[in-house]
């Protein structure tokens, strides 16, 4: 028996040999459809069945040259023993050469050009032997023939998929449109291999950690997870299955493992559950746990922490311990219907933004009362709360993140300033506020914005009334009397959070307007001056957001021109 031949199509996914004919196609087609069912994997159907029809074509094509050749030479032979009938040019016998064989048609010549290309290993990772393979084709049809056998060499799974790439660069088949007029069944089987290979080679290059681990051995659980606490393992890792689960689809499918994914998946599910479990919900659940701690001292003459008891430290672990199971049940009962009802539930309009108002109110009201008295505690409790409710709905932001923005606003604005000097053990109340003014500015104020910039006369109605209020508060602090100075910073701090409504605020900017060798002075100079003298911090932040709000206002008419 002839040994099969390598790595030629159709014949190795028929499983017969090169020089099978017609009814050996028909018997290996039929032994191998019992095996291989439509309905339980269409693409292998698709290239078993596109394989048999090809191999029928080659196979009849060599039967009718072996049969027109057989009748030429009985033709000559006939023609050769008439008596006294002359010979004809084109039957006319040559004695000491062969009869001309015939001319192959286009699809023989493609099918003959591609089995002595494939049967040379050391040109298939050559991107410069295709392109000379297919520039030496002059005849369209044949070059046409070729280019199909190439497609349907890329099913097999044999098949190195750097050439599946290098063909589809050679040849232009990501605008493969007549491929598809030929057979689309065949083209996109083929396609969808050769461009997840294509998508491969790209992700492996762009996410090189991420696509290490998916194609690596995988490892226990809790080993998995500990390596996605490499820096950037993690997010690299996020990335690519989002990448994957939106635009790679054929790379999932047809080039990686899907248990490797699922079970990274997994790791990753866990690995952010842990991280918001012990990072920033950890950390502003214990400063949430601190204010209601301290509001529950009540009407006192000191806030330090001497003066906790028993029950202030009941309350701490208490908020500590209902944060943390309450986030592990979300995490880990909740299911994905619930999941999307919870995200529709926080899209609600009061309660979105419903913690603004009141975070506002507890700040204002801490300002016009008495520190000693019930208005402070409770203020303490209110904005505590506000923060638990501000996280729910906007989500965990970066601890660091989050503690740098809070004490800057606290302290650059005066507001820290203006409570030392009223009591320094009431520190707390100032950079509660700063957080959830940091919370404001990365959720709340972009979408105010927004909304606001949509509604002109609205806007031109808001702006009016800030710049009056602007005028209140230069009046109230020139008073310099207990009570007006209370009201100064009452109004102060609603100006601060509804100035940034109205224009961007701009203060990331105000570095560059000083020399760089100076401006690590400058803000050192700046913030000496927000505790020292806060009331003078107040009027420049004030109108520093009066002079941006007017020059929003007039880009905006310049626009509209």
């Amino acid at each position: 028996m002839k040994a099969r031949s390598s790595n030629h199509w159709p014949w190795d996914a028929l499983g017969v040999e090169s020089d099978a004919d017609e009814r050996a196609v028909r018997r290996a087609y039929a032994k191998l459809l019992k095996r291989q069912r439509p309905d339980e994997d269409a693409e292998g159907f698709q290239r078993l069945r596109y394989a048999y029809e090809s191999a029928l074509q080659m196979a009849a094509g060599g039967v009718a040259t072996q049969t027109q050749t057989a009748v030429q030479t009985a033709e000559v032979g006939a023609e050769a023993e008439a008596p006294g009938k002359p010979l004809s040019g084109a039957t006319r016998p040559v004695h000491d050469e062969q009869a001309a064989p015939r001319e192959p048609d286009a699809f023989e010549r493609a099918v003959q050009l591609w089995q002595t290309f494939v049967a040379q290993p050391d040109q298939l990772e050559s991107r410069r032997s295709l392109q000379d393979l297919f520039t030496s084709v002059v005849n369209i049809e044949t070059r046409d023939e070729l280019e199909w056998q190439a497609l349907c060499h890329c099913l097999n799974e044999s098949t190195p998929a750097t050439l599946r790439t290098n063909l589809s660069a050679v040849l232009g088949w990501r605008d493969g449109a007549h491929l598809h007029k030929r057979n689309a069944a065949i083209a996109s089987l083929a396609l969808n291999r050769i461009f997840a290979d294509e998508d491969y080679d790209t992700l492996r290059l762009r996410y090189t950690d991420a696509m290490a681990l998916l194609e690596g051995s995988q490892p226990q659980m809790a080993t998995g997870v500990r390596m996605l606490l490499r820096a950037g393992v993690r997010a690299q890792l996020e990335q690519l299955l989002a990448a994957l689960a939106n635009y790679h689809a054929n790379v999932m499918r047809l080039r990686l493992d899907a248990g490797k994914v699922e079970f990274w998946s997994g790791c990753l599910k866990l690995r952010i559950g842990v991280g918001r479990l012990f990072g920033p919900a950890l950390g502003l659940n214990a400063w949430c746990g601190l204010l209601f701690a301290t509001a529950s001292l009540g009407p006192v003459k000191g806030w330090g922490f001497e003066e906790w008891g028993p029950t202030q430290l009941g309350v701490l672990l208490s908020t500590l311990m209902l944060a943390l199971v309450g986030i592990a049940s979300g995490a880990v009962l909740l299911n994905e219907v619930q999941q999307r009802r919870l995200r529709a539930l926080r899209s609600i309009g009061w309660l979105r933004y419903g913690w603004v108002p009141v975070w506002l109110g507890g700040s204002i009201a801490a300002l016009c009362g008495d520190v000693d008295g019930a208005t402070y505690a409770i203020a303490l409790g209110m904005l505590g709360g506000c923060t638990i409710w501000a996280a729910l709905i906007h989500g965990w932001p970066p601890l660091k993140r989050l503690a740098i923005t809070a004490a800057f606003c606290a302290t650059a604005s005066g507001l820290a300033g203006h409570w030392l000097a009223i009591d320094p053990h009431a520190w707390m109340l100032p950079y509660a506020h700063g957080v959830l003014v940091a919370f404001f500015l990365s959720f709340s104020q972009p979408e105010w914005r927004v909304w606001l910039e949509r509604r002109s006369r609205v806007s031109w109605a808001c702006a009016a009334t800030w710049f009056a209020g602007f005028a209140a508060l230069i009046a109230l602090l020139l008073e310099r009397d207990a009570q007006s100075m209370q009201l100064a910073w009452a109004l102060f701090t609603l100006l601060s959070t509804t100035g940034g409504v109205l224009a961007t605020a701009r203060w990331k900017e105000w570095p560059g307007a000083i020399p760089s060798l100076f401006r690590g002075y400058v803000n050192v100079v700046w913030m000496v001056v927000a505790i020292g003298q806060p009331d003078v911090i107040a009027c420049l932040n004030a109108g520093l957001l009066g002079i941006w709000i007017i020059e929003g206002f007039r880009q905006r008419g310049n626009d509209g021109t």
